[in-house]
């Protein structure tokens, strides 16, 4: 079995207090906003939402996957790189967001204010995703996988 070194403060191309940074944010931002909106979606629609939305099942779907990143990054904060995959299904998600979603709306001239923080927000995050997904360790380890080492 292949070991992957990783210095003290750079694990496989990314910096554990950066990706640390990360699991905060996420905690603080998914995991709040998640819970909110599963168990107080009026106050969600009027804060979270600004009122753009009515939070119905359908968004409360998304509101446990935001609620179940959030909660898995507290794990992320002990064992940041074993639990960096959950940075590429953020890193994946807001950018297919932001290229299907955001930048066609925002073309066609539409220019309302969630749409644009969001489109900010979301472009943000997905470039501190970039510096702190560890792409070396998650190839290796993950992608390089066979399936019978599942």
């Amino acid at each position: 079995m292949a070991t992957l070194k990783l210095s003290k403060d750079n694990h496989a191309g990314a910096s554990v207090v950066w990706m640390r940074v990360m699991y905060s944010l996420a905690i603080v931002g998914a995991g709040a906003v998640g819970l909110t909106t599963l168990l107080a979606p009026l106050l969600a629609s009027q804060y979270v939402f600004m009122g753009a939305t009515q939070v119905d099942n359908y968004l409360r779907i998304l509101a446990a996957l935001w609620l179940a990143l959030g909660a898995t990054s507290v794990l992320g904060l002990f064992q940041p790189i074993k639990f960096s995959v959950i940075f590429l299904i953020q890193l994946i998600y807001k950018s297919t967001w932001l290229t299907v979603v955001a930048v066609p709306s925002i073309v066609s001239g539409n220019r309302e204010s969630g749409l644009l923080f969001l489109t900010i927000l979301f472009a943000l995050w997905v470039v501190g995703l970039l510096f702190a997904v560890p792409f070396q360790y998650l190839f290796k380890h993950h992608a390089g996988s066979s399936i019978t080492n599942c």
